[in-house]
């Protein structure tokens, strides 16, 4: 069954998708097993298009392992994406995991609409010379949604963006998460989240190829690699999803980072953050995928509000803003912490310097900063890892807190497009990592139409933010004139409870990108 989405919108279009999950637990089977996609979905465009393949975790909280119980995140998932073009083109969405009714959309803020994609059917979006659709989807699928794109000529290659968010109101899991639908990868480190008492990670490994994966999932912690042998040969199906609870691989760590290394294949890789306080709930997010482990790490988005930066110099406290470094290596690391603003260096009140152990994480605190956007550039003398938690406080009177997980990002020499999670505001956060730099943010609303464009200038060692228009749905990065530049996208919500968060790298999708599908084993130098 197929359903076609039309509009005339310029040449880009604005395409919301919404994932279905039953609020109440009650409705939840205790175990759901593992859902699968059409081995053709991966494989219908020829090599030479050069068009990049998405893939979208879907509900990281309902899947879980043997002898796991979901968990219903009392909430929509949703999915906004993009599809953009200079001559004709055409986008799909395809879902063909499980298809279960108990967690079919009950929430009323995913919007009403004639369209959906549920197992056995595809969403397609048409994309004309001079015109674009749009369309707002509903799916009670259980499994990874994928995006793929065809040109209507050859040389007008499409570009894809998606980002899935979920936006809860209450309960365990109050708050904003978000990650981006990405590209297949074959090494993937996950820098974020614990594994102690009231804290609850669990690592989502989505496989929207028709080859089976095999990967080793690798644990490190305060101490160093933590020893994990049911991370070894992990097999994610065709198609499908595996899923691990992390704080069962590695108990009892307050700070790890995760990395995952294919055998044979290629996977995209999550991990889902929830905290709990007794019965308070403590703020809930996505790790995405850090930058690749070097010697400098660039991560934007470190958002700092009035009352908010000076929780505290414990960075496990809630509410709290810290920069986490972990070490792949086996060698020692001497590790800066720097903080760049627009000005320039921003000076932090305890010098953040600190030795690392080979193998280790540990956790640099941010207090006692004036409010603003900032980034937090890392330096080592060996290769590291990195990415922050961003911390907010709830609103007077309320003892719930919140969080969000900004990956360090790699700098980018080129353009393209990034997507907002569905229902935030946004700012974008930039920074120069190398010369002097200039380029142009165009937002783009909900109907496609472009809005006042940006310029931005930013002077070397220094950053830039500014908060997009309220209608902004996407927005369009011109290619750097100059260095290159690093940035994310920092969206928040707010309720009468507080302030949610959830920061997103942005790094557009390329066909240049190609995955590594084979790694020697992930532990050498670490024994």
């Amino acid at each position: 069954m197929n359903q076609r989405a039309r509009g005339a919108l310029s040449v880009t279009g604005v395409l919301a998708v919404a994932g279905g999950i039953a609020v109440g637990a009650a409705m939840l089977p205790e175990q759901i097993g593992v859902s699968a996609v059409s081995s053709t979905v991966s494989n219908r465009l020829p090599a030479a298009m050069a068009v990049p393949t998405l893939a979208c975790s879907g509900p990281e909280t309902l899947v879980v392992p043997e002898g796991g119980k979901a968990v219903s995140p009392d909430a929509g998932v949703l999915i906004s994406a993009l599809l953009a073009s200079e001559g004709e083109a055409e986008a799909e969405l395809q879902a063909e995991g499980k298809n279960f009714d108990a967690i079919r959309q009950l929430s009323e803020s995913v919007p009403k609409t004639g369209f959906s994609v549920h197992p056995g059917t595809r969403v397609e979006l048409e994309n004309e010379e001079g015109q674009a659709s749009v369309a707002g989807l509903s799916t009670w699928n259980l499994g990874p949604i994928v995006m793929t794109a065809e040109a209507g000529r050859a040389g007008d290659a499409p570009e894809l963006a998606a980002v899935q968010s979920t936006l809860t109101a209450k309960g365990d899991l109050r708050g904003l998460s978000a990650s981006r639908c990405d590209q297949t990868s074959g090494d993937a480190w996950l820098v974020g989240g614990g594994t102690r008492t009231g804290q609850r990670l669990r690592l989502v490994l989505s496989n929207p190829t028709a080859s089976a994966a095999v990967v080793d999932v690798t644990v490190l912690g305060a101490d160093g690699r933590v020893e994990a042998p049911s991370g070894d040969g992990v097999v994610v199906p065709a198609g499908g999803q595996t899923p691990l609870f992390v704080d069962a691989l590695a108990p009892n760590q307050e700070r790890v980072a995760v990395h995952v290394v294919a055998r044979s294949g290629q996977v995209v890789a999550r991990m889902h953050d929830s905290r709990l306080r007794g019965l308070v709930p403590s703020g809930v997010d996505v790790v995405s995928p850090s930058a690749e482990p070097a010697r400098r790490q660039l991560i934007p988005g470190i958002s700092l509000v009035n009352g908010y930066s000076r929780t505290a110099d414990d960075p496990a406290a809630p509410g709290s803003t810290s920069v986490r470094v972990a070490v792949p290596g086996s060698e020692e690391a001497v590790v800066r912490v720097r903080l760049l603003s627009s000005s320039g260096e921003a000076e932090m009140p305890t010098p953040a310097v600190l030795n690392i152990p080979g193998g280790g994480v540990a956790d640099v605190p941010v207090s006692g900063i004036a409010s603003g956007t900032y980034t937090a550039v890392v330096e080592a003398d060996v290769p590291v890892v990195a990415a922050a938690q961003i911390g907010r406080l709830g609103s007077p009177g309320r003892q719930a807190t919140e969080f969000g997980w900004a990956p360090a990002v790699p700098a980018l020499d080129r353009g393209g497009y990034s997507v907002l999670p569905a229902g935030s505001r946004a700012t974008v956060s930039l920074v120069a990592a190398g010369p002097d730099s200039a380029l142009t943010i165009t937002p783009i609303d909900a109907e496609g139409r472009e809005l006042k464009p940006v310029k931005v200038e930013m002077k070397k060692g220094t950053g830039s933010a500014f908060p997009l228009e309220e209608k902004t749905a996407a927005f369009r990065m011109s290619r750097p004139e100059g260095g290159p530049v690093a940035a994310s996208l920092v969206a928040t919500s707010t309720d009468e409870s507080g302030t949610s968060i959830t920061v997103l790298g942005v790094q557009p999708a390329s066909a240049d990108d190609v995955p590594a599908t084979a790694v020697a084993d992930t532990r050498v130098g670490l024994r």
